[in-house]
C-alpha cells in the first residue's frame, strides 16, 4: 500500500524542494559573470581581443576577435550562441576554428556581457530587434562577407539574418 503525502508535507517539500529553488531566478552580478567567463576562456590558447562594440540606442555587443595574419585569408567566421548562453559556449571550439581564419564570437544582445535592452512583447518585432542588432554589429565591425554559424537560438537568428 502506497502512502500519499499532502502537498505541504515535509516529504513532498523535500522531494520537490529543489524545483522551487531551481525555478526562482536569482540575478547575479556582472563581476561574477566576468570571473566565471574568464575561467572558461582561460582554456583558449589562441590570442584574442575582447571588445565592446557600440550599436544604436546606447546598446553594445561584447565581442571576442581572433584574427589570423595569413596572406590567403579565408572568409571570417562569426559565431552566435544559443539562448541563455554567451561566448563561453564556444570555448572548446575557438582554437580549432580560428586556426585558419579570423573568428568573431559575440554575446547576443540581452545575453552574456552585452547590454540588456527592453525587447518588444511582439515576437516579430523582438526578432527584428535581434536581427537589427546583428546588422549594426556587422557594420561597426566592417565585415562585408562572413560565414555565420549559430547554435540553438543563435541558429535561428543566423537564419533570420540571412533571409533578410
Amino acid at each position: 500500500m502506497a502512502v500519499v503525502q499532502p502537498a505541504g508535507s515535509e516529504a513532498a517539500s523535500g522531494m520537490f524542494g529543489w524545483m522551487r529553488s531551481w525555478w526562482n531566478w536569482c540575478p547575479t552580478s556582472e563581476l561574477l559573470l566576468k570571473q566565471a567567463e574568464e575561467r572558461l576562456i582561460s582554456y583558449v590558447h589562441t590570442a584574442y581581443e575582447d571588445k565592446i562594440v557600440s550599436i544604436s540606442k546606447g546598446n553594445f555587443i561584447r565581442t571576442i576577435c581572433m584574427k589570423q595574419d595569413t596572406e590567403n585569408e579565408k572568409t571570417p567566421l562569426v559565431m552566435v550562441h544559443g539562448f541563455g548562453s554567451g561566448v563561453g559556449l564556444w570555448v572548446k571550439n575557438l582554437d580549432a576554428l580560428s586556426s585558419q581564419r579570423t573568428l568573431f564570437a559575440f554575446d547576443v544582445l540581452g545575453f552574456g556581457r552585452s547590454s540588456r535592452p527592453k525587447f518588444s512583447n511582439n515576437a516579430t518585432n523582438a526578432e527584428r530587434q535581434f536581427v537589427d542588432s546583428i546588422e549594426e554589429w556587422r557594420e561597426e565591425m566592417g565585415l562585408n562577407k562572413f560565414v555565420l554559424l549559430g547554435h540553438s537560438l543563435g541558429g535561428y537568428l543566423s537564419a533570420a539574418y540571412a533571409l533578410r
